[in-house]
């Protein structure tokens, strides 16, 4: 390992660091301190979005490609589909980075539709067209944001080899609740925009909400390390309660069912440690 590579190893969560200052530090501090219009920032926020899916899908291969865990390989899904009133559910199994990929690049295709919307004619209409976006300031924030990216994945590389399958997890997990928080902001805050009448409350429910995911992002990324013996963790007061109160169901109680549940999750935690061998040569 290199001098530089060793630097960085003894300066762990600094690709975590980096991602959440960036995302949540460059939009403030434009707002903020260089007087970013509404328009501007909902958008760099939307934008930021599909850079942080980019690094997240770059992780996600380099790691594969590093470490060949089980996990990249072994992801499954479950599609419902109802057509005349007919259910039919399709099941299956999936890359790790296609079952990412499915969830992120649709979601935020959709959320693109309305942020368009709201940057670029409801706030100019509402409030003036110094609320639109400026696109000089707009490829400010992308150079600072995309720096602030691009720094976090080089940090991240050194060692990435070594790192567990539930590391590069957490890493998509995080993007996905960033990303599921939009979806969420962008109702709450159009609804508070209806209950107020006033733009300024569809942005500040943005912005609220998001800073305080970006801002969860500082704290220790503990998901690497394996789940305890499902027999060994003490179970949670409230479940049982509910195991108490709540009948049987194929004859086990409810914190019954949280146990081999808890279990069922450290397996497949372990199984997707596992290193798989190399594909054969093709001669």
């Amino acid at each position: 390992m290199t001098p530089i590579a060793t630097l960085f190893r003894r300066v762990p969560g600094t690709g975590r660091i980096l991602r959440a200052l960036g995302v949540s530090g460059v939009p403030a501090t434009g707002y903020f301190g260089a007087g970013w219009s509404m328009g501007t920032l909902l958008l760099l926020y939307w934008i930021e979005t599909i850079l942080m899916t980019m690094v997240v899908s770059a992780l996600i291969v380099l790691h594969r490609r590093r470490t060949r865990k089980a996990g990249h390989w072994t992801s499954s899904y479950t599609v419902t589909t109802t057509r005349g009133g007919k259910a039919t559910t399709r099941s299956g199994d999936t890359t790790f980075l296609k079952g990412f990929l499915s969830v992120m690049v649709p979601f935020t295709a959709a959320h693109g539709l309305f942020v368009m919307m709201f940057a670029f004619l409801v706030f100019p209409q509402e409030v003036g067209p110094e609320a639109g976006v400026s696109f000089d300031a707009l490829r400010d924030g992308l150079v600072a944001i995309a720096v602030f990216l691009l720094g976090s994945l080089l940090f991240d590389l050194p060692g990435l080899g070594e790192r567990p399958f539930r590391w590069v997890e957490s890493q998509a997990n995080r993007a996905q609740g960033r990303m599921l928080v939009t979806h969420l902001t962008i109702i709450f805050g159009a609804g508070a925009m209806a209950a107020f009448e006033a733009p300024l409350a569809f942005l500040a429910v943005f912005v609220g909400l998001k800073s305080l995911v970006d801002l969860g992002g500082l704290l220790p990324d503990r998901s690497s390390k394996l789940n305890a013996n499902a027999d060994e963790k003490p179970v949670p007061r409230a479940v049982k309660a509910l195991g108490r109160r709540l009948p049987k169901k194929d004859g086990k109680s409810f914190d019954e069912g949280y146990r081999e549940a808890l279990e069922a999750e450290r397996r497949k935690a372990e199984a997707n440690e596992e290193v798989l061998p190399p594909p054969a040569a093709v001669s």
